[in-house]
């Protein structure tokens, strides 16, 4: 059951150690996972905005990288004129990002509702490169990363749905980035002048094969309401190539690249999940532009060749006037690793 929370419930650094050295010990994944009631909270919070949407709006989904960068990220917001946001990758009290609620600190900045939900407990500091970084902090005070939506209009009937293949999918050390929990989906309402509408921000398997995906969205699909106008987006992590079996990714991609230019920015024909959105009545195309939205950091991570793996899909309303907005502050610094990524929606 999913819990509708003011204030999350914390899992202190003891439990989160003595989890991981159940990882280490071999335990079962379900014996933790009960351990963990966070998992199963969305934490709301209230802005000080109280718009009424009347037809039409316009809607940005961001995988915000751990959402460091708040700030620069709240300024291009601000500057593209969004309504909405549905971000993915945020963390709260990860050493990795100050310890920083990054989805509050941005919600505040634009003083917008907000609602946050768990992904993974992260039982480590974060990715192998972040460990390398040179003072990436041993300890952190929360560990959690996951999903949110952030509005200009209150949210209502705040709910998720979390995907069960995925979940216990990083309880190993096979990445160096030992996790707790699982992919998922995290589902609001708005209203308008024409009735309620969905948010839906997801964030898709990356480690998994492309059926996997398809699975993942067949789950959600069938928790939404099809009467409603619905808006669904975020990185859905469409790389066309089953990760867990390869042992070198990029080179796996330069040579797919070669043979198939536009593989990975047109990758329909490998990801069975477009087929199953398009059966189910939604629709991406003009929600999308046909660039990359993958952005290479500082540090030389993603590498050529990008693809598109953001993505909106609309259903029961019109998208227009698509962009892909380089994520990028106003000294051209990398803000995430994935580009932002825009549409209008029109309710009528």
């Amino acid at each position: 059951m999913t819990n509708r929370v003011q204030h999350l419930t914390i899992p202190d650094q003891a439990l989160r150690e003595r989890a991981l050295n159940g990882l280490d010990a071999g335990d079962d994944y379900g014996r933790w996972r009960t351990a963990f009631p966070v998992l199963d909270e969305i934490q709301m919070g209230q802005g000080e905005t109280q718009s009424t949407l009347i037809d039409h709006c316009r809607v940005g989904a961001w995988n915000l990288e751990r959402g460091a960068h708040w700030q620069a990220a709240a300024e291009l917001i601000l500057d593209q004129g969004l309504d909405i946001l549905l971000a993915s990758e945020m963390d709260l009290g990860m050493s990795r990002t100050n310890q920083c609620h990054t989805t509050q600190a941005l919600a505040e900045a634009l003083g917008w509702h907000w609602a946050y939900a768990v992904e993974f407990i992260e039982l480590g500091t974060g990715s192998p490169w972040e460990q390398n970084q040179p003072d990436p902090g041993t300890t952190n005070r929360c560990g959690l990363h996951g999903n949110a939506i952030l509005s200009r209009y209150p949210l209502e009937h705040i709910r998720m749905i979390r995907f069960p293949a995925s979940d216990g999918a990083w309880w190993h050390r096979r990445w160096d980035e030992p996790r707790l929990g699982g992919r998922m989906a995290l589902i609001a309402q708005i209203s308008s002048a024409y009735g309620p509408i969905q948010l839906v921000s997801t964030h898709l398997e990356s480690n998994a094969h492309p059926n996997q995906r398809a699975n993942q969205i067949s789950d959600l699909l069938t928790a939404l309401e099809p009467s409603m106008p619905i808006i669904l987006g975020g990185d859905l992590n469409t790389s066309t190539l089953d990760t867990t079996s390869l042992s070198d990714v990029f080179r796996r991609r330069q040579d797919l690249a070669r043979n198939d230019p536009t593989r990975f920015i047109q990758p329909e024909a490998h990801e069975p999940l477009f087929a199953i959105l398009a059966n189910a009545g939604y629709r991406k195309g003009t929600a999308n532009t046909h660039e990359p939205t993958q952005r290479p950091r500082e540090r030389g991570y993603p590498k050529p060749p990008l693809g598109r793996i953001d993505w909106f899909f609309i259903r029961g309303c019109l998208a227009e006037r698509p962009r892909t907005q380089p994520a990028v502050n106003t000294a051209g610094e990398t803000l995430s690793d994935h580009d932002l990524i825009i549409t209008d929606i029109v309710l009528r």
